[in-house]
C-alpha cells in the first residue's frame, strides 16, 4: 500500500520531555522513560539530549511528537519527523529519575560505591522489596564489530539495563550482568537472592562450588567470586533455559542502541528491533515479554 502514514490524533500524539544532569540524559518519549550516559566529551546540553530523544523516536518511526516544557524546541529534527511544541508543561521528575538511575549503575558497572543520595535514588525508582526474595535474570551482549559491551537483567520482573566502557567477549558480559544485578539488588534491601542464568558455566561454578581458589583467573571472575562469597547462602544459581532469558539480552541490546543513538550512529538491525519490542511492551505494561 502507497501513500503516508495516518496522522495520529492531536489528543493521542507521543509526547517528549528531555532534560540532563551532569552527564546523564533522561527524557519521557510516547510515555516511556529512558536515560543514558553520555558518551561524548564533556557535559551535554538541552540540544544534545533532545536529539538523542527525537533520534530514538525516529527509530520507533513516530512521525509526530510534541516537544513539552521546559524542553526546548529544537532547531532541526532528525528524518523529516513533525513535532510542535505542547501546550501544556511536562512533569520531568521522571526524566531526570532515569539520567540518575543512568549515572548510578554505571559507577556500579565501575565498581564505584554510590553516595547515600544515589543509593536513595536507586531504592526511589524501584520501590520497596515486597518480598525478602529477589528473582534476577541477567545477560549480557558484545557487540561482533567493536566488541562493546552492554548488560541487561531483570529483578523480580523490573526491566534495568547498561552500556558498560570496556571491551570484551559475550562471557565477561554475561559475568559482568550477573553482578551488577546482585550488587543492584543487595542496594535495594533485598535479602535472598536466586540468580536465574543460560551460562552453565557460571551456573556449574557457584551451584557446584566449582571456584578453584589457587588458580589464576581473570579480574572479572574474581569481582563475581568475591561477591558471591560474601553473600554466601543467601545466593544461589538455577540453570534456566535460553528463551528465559530473552527479555534481558534484549534489554542489553536495547542499552547499546541508546549508545549508538547518542553517538549518531544508526542501530543495527538487531537494535532497531530491541529498540521497538523494548519501547511498545514498557507502553503496554503488565506481563508483556520484551
Amino acid at each position: 500500500m502507497v501513500g503516508d502514514s495516518p496522522r495520529r490524533p492531536v489528543h493521542l500524539r507521543p509526547t517528549l520531555l528531555a532534560l540532563h544532569e551532569g552527564r546523564g540524559i533522561g527524557y519521557e518519549l510516547d510515555g516511556v522513560t529512558y536515560g543514558l550516559v553520555w558518551p561524548g566529551a564533556g557535559e551535554p546540553g538541552e540540544a544534545e539530549a533532545t536529539r538523542v530523544a527525537l533520534l530514538h523516536a525516529a527509530a520507533l518511526d513516530l512521525r509526530q511528537v510534541e516537544v513539552q516544557p521546559p524542553t526546548p524546541v529544537p532547531a532541526e529534527s532528525p528524518g523529516g519527523m513533525g513535532f510542535a511544541l505542547s501546550a501544556q508543561a511536562g512533569d520531568p521528575a521522571r526524566a531526570l529519575q532515569a539520567a540518575r538511575l543512568a549515572l548510578a549503575l554505571a559507577r556500579l558497572a565501575d565498581g564505584q560505591s554510590l553516595s547515600a543520595e544515589e543509593r536513595g535514588g536507586l531504592c526511589q525508582e524501584h520501590g520497596p522489596p515486597t518480598t525478602r526474595e529477589v528473582i534476577l535474570h541477567a545477560d549480557g551482549s558484545a557487540d561482533k564489530g567493536d566488541g562493546s559491551l552492554s548488560v541487561g537483567y531483570t529483578l523480580n520482573g523490573r526491566p534495568y539495563a547498561a552500556f558498560l566502557g570496556e571491551r570484551g567477549h559475550e562471557y565477561l558480559a554475561e559475568r559482568e550482568a550477573i553482578r551488577l544485578a546482585l550488587t543492584h539488588a543487595r542496594l535495594l534491601g533485598y535479602e535472598r537472592f536466586r540468580v536465574l542464568s543460560d551460562h552453565r558455566f557460571h551456573v556449574r561454578r557457584y551451584a557446584e562450588n566449582l571456584v578453584h581458589r589457587g588458580r589464576r583467573k581473570s579480574g572479572s571472575l574474581e569481582r563475581l567470586d568475591a561477591l558471591v562469597d560474601d553473600l554466601g547462602p543467601a545466593v544461589s544459581f538455577e540453570y534456566t533455559g535460553t528463551s528465559a532469558t530473552d527479555a534481558p539480552h534484549r534489554l542489553a541490546v536495547h542499552a547499546r542502541a541508546l549508545h549508538r543513538l547518542a553517538l549518531g550512529q544508526p542501530p543495527s538491525r538487531s537494535q532497531a528491533v530491541a529498540l521497538r519490542r523494548v519501547h511498545f511492551a514498557r507502553r503496554v505494561g503488565g506481563g508483556v515479554l520484551y
